[in-house]
């Protein structure tokens, strides 16, 4: 794939590009960057023009001004402008799940078909990310990676994974793309700003009789409906996004089609690539 710098506005945004056709976005979470997208981009090249960007504030790319996921999303909304692409198929994983969705309502125009992959939808139990709670500590964690850092990012690829992928190699990459305190500021920050207004709007329901603790990153967004044909496809051994989210997405994305991987962790791009890919483009 060809390497590249896209300026959006003063920000810049590392992008790999492939292929020609119709234009699919892939939108990569955490702890990854667009690296993640590599099997499936060479795969989808092959008939679609592929667009892998490392989203702002991860691995090559410059943060975004604030880490709310509406100005994530305006943000990719602009790049794809600029890039040229209106109708564009928007694929999204844990993270970029989260802002692939807030496209789908802020900018539907602009998202032709959407894919979502292991990512919550006004959802998620926090029993089971733990992990969430622990990165709105102030100061540990950043000591955290400071101390630990290549064992807490191999800990969390290999920990919420079924498969063998990630090879020291793999891993390394990622280690890499969260070496600095810059970058693991930024990703800390996607998860405080949702948590925090998900807490917010929890007082406040609760003042008035109702109320629940739901950080998925789509808090700020009015309640609307996403019109774009859909499909997810879930790894369900994953052990954190579990396959109890489904019927809730399924429920405010009713259009949704649904493509189960029975034997995929979380990390689907990674661990069943050629099975994403496929269904990705028998959709698109």
């Amino acid at each position: 794939m060809s390497e590249r710098l896209v300026d959006v506005d003063g920000l810049r945004i590392f992008t790999r590009e492939s292929g020609e056709g119709t234009p699919i976005l892939l939108l990569h979470g955490f702890p990854q960057t667009g690296h993640c997208w590599r099997v499936v981009a060479e795969d989808l090249a092959r008939d679609h023009r592929v667009i892998v960007p490392d989203v702002p504030g991860f691995g090559r790319s410059d943060a975004a001004p604030d880490t709310e996921a509406g100005t994530v999303a305006r943000i990719l909304d602009r790049y794809l402008e600029i890039l040229g692409h209106e109708d564009t198929v928007v694929v999204g994983h844990d993270w970029g799940g989260a802002f692939a969705l807030r496209m789908a309502l802020d900018t539907p125009e602009r998202v032709a078909k959407l894919v979502i992959t292991n990512s919550p939808f006004r959802e998620m139990s926090l029993w089971r990310a733990w992990y969430v709670m622990y990165f709105n500590v102030p100061v540990v964690p950043e000591l955290s990676f400071r101390l630990a850092g290549d064992k807490l990012v191999a800990g969390a690829l290999k920990g919420a994974s079924t498969k063998k992928v990630f090879d020291d190699e793999t891993v390394a990459v990622y280690q890499e793309a969260y070496s600095t305190p810059e970058r693991v500021k930024s990703a800390l920050g996607y998860y405080r700003t949702t948590t925090r207004r998900a807490l917010k709007k929890q007082v406040r329901g609760r003042l008035k009789g109702r109320g629940s603790l739901r950080p998925t990153g789509l808090e700020g967004a009015a309640p609307r409906r996403i019109t774009a044909p859909t499909l997810l496809v879930w790894g369900m051994k994953d052990p954190v996004l579990t396959p109890a989210l489904i019927p809730g997405i399924v429920r405010d994305i009713p259009q949704a089609e649904l493509v189960e991987l029975p034997d995929c962790g979380h990390f689907v791009p990674e661990e069943c690539p050629a099975a994403l890919a496929g269904a990705i483009r028998a959709f698109a």
